[in-house]
């Protein structure tokens, strides 16, 4: 009981001091972080790019695939002239290189997943920055992530997205233009 009269006491204090301190701007305000990171300038960049990475990595492992196969085809060919210890042998180095090719292509995988989130968190807290200075600029008194967990559904007429969107391409294009000109 006691919790909820405290929870109670803190969303009123919360809400008078948001109304309070809103009288003629926008209370509430919500954005759509993953629908900013997929559609900026930016992000569809980072896409692109990320997915030639992907695409190397596919070809890859479509190349250990083929390796182990032609290996395991010569194998069956010559099995008829080998002795058995040849051919355990074989068995044994077929077995090693399937096991390294894993291993590699494990560890690659790995290294490309951290580097797609260690790209997509850099691009997140850099759009996130962009979006502090726009609700700073307009006032808003709060503003939620329709992502965040918690979040079940937001009302259209409140949604900011595509205000945010077009300021993070505008400082993605600035930030391009002092590029070219510092180069």
């Amino acid at each position: 009981m006691k919790k909820i009269l405290n929870l109670a006491l803190v969303i009123g204090f919360l809400t008078s001091g948001v109304f309070a301190n809103t009288t003629s701007k926008e209370m509430l305000v919500s954005i759509d972080s993953l629908r900013i990171l997929q559609e900026s300038k930016e992000g569809k960049e980072l896409s692109v790019m990320l997915q030639k990475d992907i695409e190397n990595f596919q070809s890859e492992v479509k190349s250990a695939q083929t390796t182990v196969v032609d290996m395991q085809a010569d194998i069956q060919k010559q099995s008829k002239v080998l002795s058995k210890e040849a051919l355990i042998e074989k068995g044994e180095e077929l077995t090693k290189i399937k096991k390294r090719a894993e291993r590699d292509l494990a560890d690659k995988e790995e290294s490309l997943k951290l580097k797609v989130q260690k790209q997509q968190m850099f691009l997140r807290e850099k759009q996130l920055k962009v979006t502090k200075q726009v609700f700073d600029t307009k006032g808003w008194g709060l503003m939620i992530d329709v992502n965040t967990p918690g979040v079940i559904c937001s009302n259209k007429a409140i949604d900011k997205t595509s205000e945010i969107l077009r300021a993070v391409d505008v400082d993605f294009e600035k930030e391009l233009v002092s590029k070219v000109k510092a180069a």
